[in-house]
């Protein structure tokens, strides 16, 4: 269906490319959410992608990577370039909903808000995800929310898979240590993995 769609769109089927757009924006939009921490520069980000893959949509290789990844791929790099401009203070994840930018899509794998409520800590699973170092951060949104494999991470990343693994291993470490009891003695754990930054 996706690979007929890409099709009709490059033979000029705007039909075809709005039901693409469609159909993935809310994946994307959301990732660029979790990512960035606010909403404005998510829908530059994700205006930016769409804008980016529908131009080089004769590149796309489906033996390569789902369109979907590909296109959340495209976010996060597209993301990346937004906050080397800038520093932008946590937010709540809650703010999406509230602000109105709550997108129909019922993919559970979408819904980060569902998906923490079903472990019932999700103010203290997002507070704690935002006090994990910034690109472990990154890697964790990208492996568990944004569904991305370690060679799709690795690329968006600008980095090796090990670094990738590495990263979401060293981010999985310091939820775990906060998100266990205060009375818990919890071990140090090293700010630097694999060589790198974390």
């Amino acid at each position: 269906m996706t690979q007929d769609l890409i099709e009709s769109a490059l033979e000029g089927d705007e039909a075809a490319a709005q039901a693409l757009h469609s159909s993935h924006y809310p994946a994307v939009f959301r990732l660029a959410y979790l990512l960035t921490q606010n909403l404005d520069d998510a829908d530059d980000a994700t205006q930016e992608a769409f804008i980016y893959a529908f131009t080089h949509l004769d590149k796309y290789d489906p033996n390569r990577s789902p369109f979907g990844s590909w296109l959340k791929v495209i976010v996060t790099s597209r993301c990346r370039d937004l906050q080397r401009k800038q520093r932008i203070p946590p937010i709540s994840l809650q703010d999406l909903t509230q602000s109105g930018q709550q997108l129909e899509d019922p993919t559970a794998a979408h819904q980060p808000d569902a998906m923490l409520q079903k472990t019932g800590l999700q103010q203290s699973v997002w507070s704690a995800l935002n006090q994990v170092p910034g690109k472990s951060r990154q890697a964790l949104i990208l492996r568990y929310y944004g569904e991305l494999s370690y060679p799709e991470m690795a690329k968006a990343l600008g980095c090796r898979v090990s670094t990738a693994k590495s990263r979401v291993a060293y981010g999985l470490g310091v939820l775990s240590d906060l998100l266990q009891p205060e009375d818990a003695e919890s071990p140090e754990t090293t700010s630097e993995v694999d060589g790198e930054q974390m």
